[in-house]
């Protein structure tokens, strides 16, 4: 299944990021480890913030 994340990286607009859950990824990286070498890699190592969608309370209203 794959994750979503609500991705907040300094001096940028929020972003969405679906990460796959490849289990035949290299070196076993979980969808976390994958989306944290993703946002340092293509951003310069600036401070970001993230939070898994699926996991976070949902309201309706």
């Amino acid at each position: 299944m794959d994750r979503t994340f609500f991705v907040m990286i300094e001096g940028n607009e929020p972003i969405i990021i679906i990460v796959k859950n490849d289990v035949n990824r290299p070196k076993l990286l979980d969808c976390h480890s994958v989306l944290e070498k993703w946002v340092t890699d293509k951003n310069d190592f600036k401070p970001y913030d993230y939070w898994e969608i699926d996991t976070c309370e949902k309201h309706n209203i």
